[in-house]
């Protein structure tokens, strides 16, 4: 469980042996308490109900702007005090959900159609996970242009897909929501108010 988390929680995670090296985690939410609707968790969010949503800087710049990741990556890590969090701080991955025609882009716990059939091939890092403290330490070293300083082999090789889980981050991220319809330069926020019917 990670009811011992709190929203606006800070940890600080090592990139690397040098010390200093490291990325700022905040809790942007925690599923069961802090993204319940009517007492309930939207069913965008059911994949994460176990996770944590986080945001992470690097040298003062947000290096990944909304990542789930499992609730041991905050115990793991160096406790760095707090920092409130806003409703417009909460920026919600985007992520594919189902095949074919069943296919739809599930943005926070709006859920956006795709016009797909059998012949469109997912790929995995649009697919739902939470990434453990080694994932996510990757991700970062990823985002700030990094990649030669990964261990693995695999991530520095050019054509890598990099496992985000997150369709905002991936090539061409448009055009994914192109697909669903979401209208051009809508925040997370009005797409949540426009399917609640507040809008």
């Amino acid at each position: 469980m990670s009811s011992d988390l709190r929203q606006g929680d800070l940890a600080s995670i090592d990139l690397s042996p040098v010390p200093g090296d490291s990325a700022l985690v905040r809790v942007l939410a925690v599923p069961e308490r802090d993204l319940l609707r009517d007492g309930q968790l939207p069913v965008g969010l059911a994949p994460f109900q176990d996770a944590v949503l986080v945001e992470v800087m690097s040298n003062g710049h947000v290096a990944l702007p909304g990542a789930w990741v499992r609730p041991e990556v905050i115990r793991q890590a160096h406790a760095a005090g707090h920092q409130p969090v806003g409703e417009a701080d909460l920026r919600l991955p985007a992520v594919v959900i189902g095949d074919g025609s069943r296919a739809a882009l599930h943005w926070g716990e709006t859920i956006w159609p795709l016009p797909f059939d059998d012949s469109v091939a997912i790929p995995s890092s649009c697919r739902p996970h939470a990434h453990s403290l080694p994932e996510l330490r990757r991700l970062v070293l990823a985002a700030t242009g990094r990649r030669s300083e990964i261990a693995l082999t695999l991530w520095q090789q050019p054509d890598f897909e990099v496992p985000w889980h997150d369709v905002r981050l991936v090539p061409r991220a448009a055009w994914w929501f192109e697909l669903a319809q979401v209208p051009a330069g809508m925040r997370y926020r009005d797409a949540v108010a426009a399917q609640r019917g507040l809008g």
